[in-house]
């Protein structure tokens, strides 16, 4: 029994060592508060937004009475083709006409040629920018008396992209590579561009299709009106080519 006695105590003052060995658990004292960050990016819907020379780098910016703001989302300029006068004697052993380039300032000091091109922005404040840039001749080449170029079609080549001094990054993807041709006789809308979503900011900013390069040979071959050879008769034509942004989402 004494030994057994003995036993516990020992026990006991071994415990009562080790708890004064252990260091106190304490909880720790946590005062947490908030600050903020704060960055902002405006776009300026007061006025026609600027275009510069699509493929230069000198900043020369392009006027037309024709340019619009769309605000955030839209069209901005379509150049207006101009496929020349020409006579009629011997015109069934041609088919084919190409655009002239246009020409930008026209009248002013700083006029220039450039390609025909089409300018757009999307500037939404949104996390995609999912849309499509689809074209179509919605009203056939016809004089003021009504007489029509039946058959007549307007294809577009040699396509890209500027994004007006924009990244890279934000080019929207899907845009065609290749020739699209758009029928007069029925109207029907082509696609050019269709930026998918999930593209991670792709899209966003303000760009311009152009076709062909004013600086080389492609600038006045890109874009042809073919007319069959029964259609041309003597007469002023006018058709009228529809150009949409349209938001996907």
């Amino acid at each position: 029994m004494k030994l057994s006695h003995k036993l516990c105590g020992a026990a006991l003052v071994a415990a009562a060592g080790l708890a004064l060995a252990l260091p106190n658990a304490t909880k720790a004292v946590e005062d947490p508060k908030t600050g903020t960050g704060h960055i902002a990016f405006t776009s300026d819907t007061s006025g026609v937004p600027t275009i510069t020379d699509p493929g230069s780098s000198d900043g020369t910016q392009i006027t037309d009475p024709s340019m619009v703001n769309p605000g955030d989302f839209g069209m901005i300029f379509v150049t207006p083709l101009e496929f020349g006068e020409h006579s009629v004697a011997g015109i069934g052993s041609q088919t084919t006409w190409n655009a002239e380039l246009f020409a930008a300032n026209k009248g002013n000091a700083d006029e220039f040629d450039v390609q025909n091109f089409v300018s757009f922005q999307d500037f939404r404040e949104a996390a995609d920018h999912q849309y499509t840039l689809q074209a179509e001749v919605s009203e056939q080449f016809k004089t003021g008396t009504g007489v029509l170029l039946t058959g007549a079609t307007i294809q577009y080549n040699n396509m890209w992209l500027s994004n007006n001094g924009g990244a890279a990054e934000l080019d929207p993807a899907g845009v065609t590579t290749s020739a699209v041709t758009l029928a007069g006789d029925t109207g029907e809308k082509q696609t050019f561009i269709d930026n998918p979503a999930g593209g991670a900011g792709k899209g966003y900013g303000q760009f311009e299709l152009n076709f062909g390069t004013a600086s080389d040979a492609t600038g006045a071959e890109s874009v042809v009106l073919e007319i069959p050879v029964t259609t041309a008769k003597k007469g002023d034509y006018t058709a009228v080519i529809t150009w949409t942004l349209a938001s996907v989402n």
